[in-house]
């Protein structure tokens, strides 16, 4: 399916649900993190309850990306522990329930005339999740979301799937599959995903946006870059993306006395706390326009048209 016609789609989906999964697979990059983050940013932004999920725990160089706290390893939310066994037509004649101790004890009464239950064709299953929509990103096929996906299998049978990757090789799985193999970088990708959804460009989108870009392209120098890559991190500074700290051997603790040294230092600002990759409530930010990635028409003052 082209973008063209997976852009509407996409977006009536995600207008449609209120409660929304985000999914990235197994050994994820900086680019699937920083693009997912995102996601989970600008979707929360137009009022969706959003989780987001990563089968691989994260580690430190994923921390300075906002949002880096809410990955789980698993899906959330509460689901239901549900008991099935085989039934015949009116074999029942009562279900009730009893406490003893710290044992409940589910209790199923069968009708005369039939059978009793058979505790060899018991089966235990969990079912309900909190999502009426799943978004996967930067993954070839579910399998490679390793328990996210096996351990809940029949959730992602009974749930739309959102597809978006830019691997050519993607099994195209989804009920909406976007897969653009010209694009630079999933970054890229889903800021038109967001940019057509009418997702406003925060200055914290706007961070982990351009920061995954620059690793994504190997500071633009990947083959893959495009106009549009450009154009996209000429839209994130403008938004005011800030560009994480350069990468260090031996990560270092920043102790108080050096915080106090950098802030008596003539021509310093005083540096603000830093909780990287936690969402918190903050100053309004700057926006984008919501049409932050479509063509800008710029008239000529001196002309009469």
């Amino acid at each position: 399916m082209d973008t063209q016609t997976s852009l509407p789609k996409i977006k009536e989906q995600i207008e449609k649900a209120k409660t929304i999964i985000i999914a990235t697979g197994n050994t994820p990059s900086m680019d699937s993190i920083g693009s997912t983050l995102s996601l989970y940013l600008g979707l929360i932004g137009i009022d969706k309850t959003v989780s987001v999920v990563c089968p691989t725990p994260m580690t430190v160089e994923f921390s300075s990306f906002v949002g880096a706290n809410k990955l789980e390893t698993n899906i959330g939310g509460k689901r239901n522990f549900v008991i099935s066994l085989d039934y015949q037509e009116g074999s029942i004649e009562k279900v009730s329930y009893n406490i003893e101790g710290n044992k409940f004890n589910l209790v199923i009464e069968p009708r005369p005339g039939f059978e009793d239950f058979s505790e060899q064709k018991v089966q235990y299953t969990h079912a309900g999740g909190q999502a009426d929509l799943i978004i996967t990103m930067n993954t070839l096929k579910l399998e490679d979301l390793g328990p996210v996906f096996e351990e809940n299998k029949e959730f992602f049978r009974e749930k739309p799937i959102v597809n978006i990757d830019f691997h050519r090789e993607n099994t195209l799985y989804g009920a909406v599959n976007l897969i653009d193999g010209n694009v630079s970088s999933m970054t890229e990708l889903i800021a038109v995903v967001m940019s057509f959804c009418g997702v406003k460009l925060s200055e914290d989108i706007a961070t982990n946006l351009l920061n995954a870009l620059i690793d994504a392209t190997d500071q633009f120098q990947s083959d893959r870059v495009n106009a549009r890559t450009y154009e996209v991190a000429s839209v994130c500074m403008k938004a005011g993306a800030k560009r994480f700290p350069k990468r260090v051997i031996e990560s270092k603790p920043v102790s108080q006395q050096q915080i106090t040294q950098d802030a008596q230092t003539p021509g310093t600002q005083n540096p603000q706390p830093m909780q990287q990759g936690i969402v918190t409530e903050s100053q309004p930010q700057k926006t984008q326009n919501e049409d932050w990635l479509k063509p800008k028409i710029f008239k000529n003052p001196n002309s009469n048209v």
